[in-house]
C-alpha cells in the first residue's frame, strides 16, 4: 500500500516536471525576444551617438542631431523601429558634458533604456561612448549601413580604407 502511494507520488511529480519544462522554455523564449529589441535599441543608439561625435566633433543636443546618422546607417529595409519609436525606447542625457563623461570612473550614466532593462550585444553604451571619447576608437563602427548586403556591418579597426 505504501509503495503504491510512493509510486503514484513519483509518477505525478515526474509528469508535472515534464509538463513544466515546456512552459519554462516558452517563458524564457518570449523574454529573450523582448531582449533582442532592447539590445538593438541600445546598440543602434550608441552607434548613432558615437558616429555623430566622430563626424561632427560635437555632443548631440537632441534626437534631431542623430537623424542624419539614423537615415544614413539604418536603411529602410532594415528598420527595427522608426526614428520616433527609437526615441521612446531610449533616454539619453543631451546635457551631459563630454569632458565629464570622458573622465568619469565608473562610466557616467548618460544612456539607458526607458523600460529599465540593461541589455546590449556590443556592451554597455555608457562605457562604449566613454571609451570613444577617451580613445577616438570605435570598434563597432557601422560601415556599410546596418543590414546592407555590402558586408557584415562592422569595420575592422585594424584595416585601412583600401582594404574595403
Amino acid at each position: 500500500m505504501r509503495s503504491a502511494r510512493l509510486k503514484r507520488l513519483i509518477v505525478t511529480f515526474g509528469v508535472l516536471l515534464l509538463l513544466s519544462i515546456p512552459c519554462i522554455y516558452i517563458s524564457v523564449f518570449l523574454r529573450s525576444l523582448a531582449s533582442f529589441s532592447d539590445a538593438y535599441a541600445s546598440d543602434w543608439t550608441s552607434t548613432f551617438v558615437i558616429d555623430h561625435l566622430r563626424t561632427s566633433g560635437d555632443w548631440p543636443e537632441g534626437w534631431d542631431d542623430l537623424r542624419d546618422e539614423y537615415d544614413r546607417l539604418a536603411p529602410a529595409s532594415h528598420y527595427a523601429w522608426t526614428f520616433d519609436e527609437l526615441q521612446t525606447r531610449v533616454w539619453f542625457d543631451w546635457n551631459a558634458d563630454p569632458d565629464d563623461v570622458r573622465n568619469a570612473d565608473p562610466p557616467q550614466e548618460i544612456f539607458r533604456l526607458t523600460n529599465g532593462r540593461q541589455v546590449s550585444f556590443n556592451g554597455d553604451p555608457n562605457e562604449l561612448i566613454r571609451a570613444y571619447l577617451r580613445t577616438g576608437e570605435d570598434p563597432w563602427r557601422v560601415d556599410p549601413p546596418i543590414g546592407s548586403q555590402g558586408g557584415h556591418g562592422r569595420v575592422d579597426p585594424q584595416s585601412d580604407e583600401s582594404d574595403r
